[in-house]
């Protein structure tokens, strides 16, 4: 959900909502949008709107105005609206669909290396954003707090320029590793390589 909002999406969307929507094309699998409203659910039923907004505007482009320049009042506001546009969706797609195995799984037993992965990364953000993704593993689950932390990571090393943050190789295996044990596909860990250097 994070990455449907590049710092150009305005141009293809009048509104957040429409944002969304124009990425839940007819052909997508109903799993794809199962997925956005557990996490958007999730995130609404467990963390108090503050802590929605610090996640929400530490891991979009340009976050830091995301609620600035918007309608919305806050994270609990804009999270909402995400799970409406999901039910929308999903309505007018009634198939049976449910979650895979893989996507159910939680990583609770990952709890503590999820939470030392952000310490180690803690000065890369300001300390709400460090609590907020702590507090996210606590109260959600420890997969969606490190798929948060690895959204995270880009936009904060793009908040530093022009002197840039960077990965080192054996932080990025680490997090390799981690997104291993959390069964992810190829490209969700890999979307951070390139802040990796040697």
């Amino acid at each position: 959900m994070v990455s449907f909002f590049h710092q150009d999406w305005r141009l293809n969307a009048n509104s957040e909502a429409e944002a969304v929507a124009g990425q839940f094309v007819e052909e997508l699998k109903p799993e794809a949008v199962l997925l956005v409203r557990r996490d958007a659910r999730m995130l609404h039923e467990r963390l108090s709107a503050e802590r929605i907004t610090t996640l929400w505007s530490g891991c979009v482009e340009n976050g830091e105005r995301f609620f600035l320049n918007s309608r919305l009042t806050d994270g609990a506001e804009w999270v909402r609206q995400v799970i409406e546009v999901c039910d929308a969706w999903l309505l007018r797609h009634p198939h049976a669909a449910t979650l895979s195995e893989a996507d159910r799984y939680e990583g609770r037993e990952l709890d503590g290396r999820v939470r030392n992965t952000i310490t180690e990364f803690a000065d890369w953000f300001d300390r709400d954003m460090v609590q907020a993704l702590a507090e996210c593993v606590d109260r959600c689950t420890p997969d969606l707090a490190f798929r948060l932390l690895l959204q995270a990571l880009p936009t904060a090393s793009v908040a530093a320029s022009p002197h840039y943050r960077d990965l080192s190789r054996e932080q990025y295996a680490r997090l390799a590793s981690l997104g291993r044990e959390f069964r992810y596909g190829e490209y969700v860990v890999s979307d951070v390589e390139h802040l990796a250097h040697a």
